[in-house]
């Protein structure tokens, strides 16, 4: 049974991860501020990926995914925030990244992409609170 709030979609992708000039002091990286993560899953919320480096639970970073996946000429650039970050082996951890302030239009290019490409065909169950 699904309990997730929103479909996810396994996925192989490059995303690239920046993190803002006026959070440097709080989160550096030896060769900069910017760094690339390969995506593991996808949903209208946010993303799994995983990264070389450690991210703190709750930095904020701009998010930048190709956008010709999607079939958009432009990049999703957006801000997101780090939700959780486990190491799995050696330069390796598995994080959890949530969109913030993601357009609708992002979003609905993001959820149709995902149920065009889902397996799954079975509706989702909905928890009662």
């Amino acid at each position: 049974m699904e309990t997730r709030l929103a479909r996810r979609l396994n996925i192989s992708l490059k995303v690239t991860l920046r993190v803002e000039e006026d959070l440097k002091q709080k989160f550096a990286l030896a060769d900069g501020n910017c760094f690339e993560a390969d995506v593991l899953d996808i949903s209208k919320t946010g993303l799994g990926i995983f990264s070389k480096y450690f991210i703190p639970k709750g930095l904020i970073v701009i998010l930048e995914i190709p956008g010709d996946i999607f079939k958009l000429k432009e990049k999703i650039t957006l801000k997101a925030e780090v939700r959780y970050c486990k190491f799995i082996k050696s330069s390796q951890y598995r994080c959890g990244i949530k969109f913030l302030d993601i357009s609708d239009k992002y979003k609905d290019t993001i959820a149709d992409f995902i149920a065009a490409h889902e397996k799954r065909k079975e509706p989702r169950l909905k928890l009662s609170k």
